[in-house]
């Protein structure tokens, strides 16, 4: 009866954990050529009036969640990063992690009670992608499973003819 149970609890929460998988909405940017999994929970804020990206909170813990494509000056995807990381220091925020590549870049922060998690993407054309998402620091490990996903997910489109340098094989990527 325990094994029986046990099975069913299990094979629930795996058709339950499919049904949330399945809330997630793609993102598409036709400006920069990417695409993006956004979190249920999450809705839409405002757009670019260039058409550069999106912005979006979730009202029911306060999280926000910018997406927007950057024309890389000089067509150098590190020191665009580099410079954005440096953006986040000028506004107080003490840098968590950092780990940039010719390909993707991740970083976060810390700042008072509030955490955020940047990942960024080399696109064709000498451009790039970026999603920053920003919560409280009560909130770290509810956050986990989505930021992984989330920079999973974080692509050039299709029409992308020269993908950038993929990630040394076994580097982890956030």
């Amino acid at each position: 009866m325990l094994r029986s149970l046990t099975a069913l609890t299990l094979l629930l929460s795996s058709a339950l954990s499919a049904a949330a998988a399945d809330d997630w909405i793609s993102y598409a940017n036709a400006r920069f050529g990417y695409v993006l999994d956004i979190p249920p929970g999450f809705e839409l804020q405002s757009q670019g009036d260039n058409g550069d990206g999106a912005s979006f909170q979730a009202n029911d813990n306060g999280a926000t969640l910018s997406v927007f494509g950057s024309t890389l000056l000089d067509g150098d995807f590190e020191t665009d990063v580099n410079e954005r990381i440096g953006v986040e220091r000028d506004g107080s925020w003490r840098i968590a992690y950092s780990r940039v590549t010719a390909a993707w870049a991740s970083f976060s922060g810390v700042r008072g009670e509030e955490v955020f998690y940047t990942r960024a993407i080399a696109l064709c054309d000498g451009s790039a992608a970026y999603f920053r998402l920003q919560y409280r620091k009560s909130r770290l490990t509810s956050f986990d499973g989505v930021i992984s996903r989330m920079a999973e997910a974080l692509r050039p489109s299709e029409g992308c003819q020269h993908p950038p340098i993929a990630a040394v094989a076994g580097e982890a990527p956030n």
